[in-house]
């Protein structure tokens, strides 16, 4: 049985904001300032941008009692999330990965038994990605969510960073994907379960640059994305897009480290739905022919 792997980063990749403001919304913090406090951490104390952002969160709590959080109120706010459109399942609304589905039982492909799992690589936390997953009903494709986790102390509330997921773990995630979750990231083996070959990598930023450097370098397929703003009544910001597009595509198409670098919509008909449909069957293709 083949494997097709589509790997995503989640911050601004499956969703048009970073995770973290449904819970600034929540605690009435504004968002720039937050991050200029992240940046602060990175620039002035010699954190990472994980370990950065994670440690303005607990202080934010230290400061505020009000502002506890549990890992289960993570999931909650997660839950919040607005994923980009095309992707979510809700309503009965027919997702890109249900189209994927049913390309793969189709009658050209289906005697070969390509199973497609999704997962999520990211420096976000965990029980908010999943909460976003969930509540778009796409768990039946995510197998596996790797992000920041958290301990919790004694009171129930998050306190310390369990793992974080910065840029260059990603690719040991991606390994870990290739070898399957029942190997030991370090064990050698003969095959991999899911080929690089085989693997679409999705992502918007820096922090993906090892990752598609990986995942080219290996003969998988990657793609870039911006997001498109849009004014209150719906109109594209064509100045605040194009600065989007411009600053992803110098350090990701510009440099040769994507395939593609398109717009973030994953609706019927739109150039990203229909690259990574086009992705899956040329791998299927290349499954067939071997």
């Amino acid at each position: 049985m083949a494997k097709i792997a589509l790997i995503f980063d989640f911050d601004l990749t499956l969703s048009p904001y970073f995770a973290q403001k449904v819970m600034l919304d929540k605690w009435g913090v504004d968002e720039n300032e937050f991050w200029k406090l992240c940046s602060a951490k990175v620039s002035e104390e010699n954190y990472d941008l994980e370990h950065g952002y994670i440690k303005v969160i607990l202080e934010y709590m230290e400061e505020n009692s009000s502002f506890k959080l549990s890992n289960n109120d993570l999931y909650a706010l997660g839950k919040q999330i607005t994923l980009y459109d095309g992707l979510t399942r809700k309503n009965n609304v027919v997702s890109i990965f249900d189209e994927i589905e049913a390309i793969l039982n189709d009658s050209k492909y289906n005697k070969l038994n390509i199973e497609f799992e999704c997962y999520v690589i990211s420096g976000g936390l965990a029980p908010m990605i999943e909460g976003a997953i969930e509540a778009n009903n796409l768990s039946k494709y995510f197998k596996q969510i790797f992000a920041c986790r958290m301990n919790e102390n004694k009171d129930g509330y998050i306190d310390f960073p369990k793992e974080t997921v910065g840029h260059t773990i990603k690719t040991q995630k991606l390994f870990m994907i290739a070898k399957g979750l029942e190997h030991n990231v370090n064990e050698k083996i003969d095959n991999y379960i899911i080929p690089f070959e085989n693997m679409i990598y999705l992502g918007d930023g820096q922090t993906d640059i090892p990752a598609f450097s990986l995942i080219n370098k290996m003969g998988g397929k990657s793609l870039a994305v911006y997001r498109v703003v849009k004014d209150k009544n719906g109109t594209i910001d064509e100045q605040k897009t194009e600065e989007n597009y411009k600053k992803i595509h110098q350090y990701t198409l510009k440099t040769n480290r994507v395939l593609e670098l398109l717009p973030a919509d994953y609706s019927q008909n739109q150039p990203l739905r229909n690259k990574i449909i086009e992705y899956v069957k040329e791998i299927a293709d290349a499954i067939k022919r071997q």
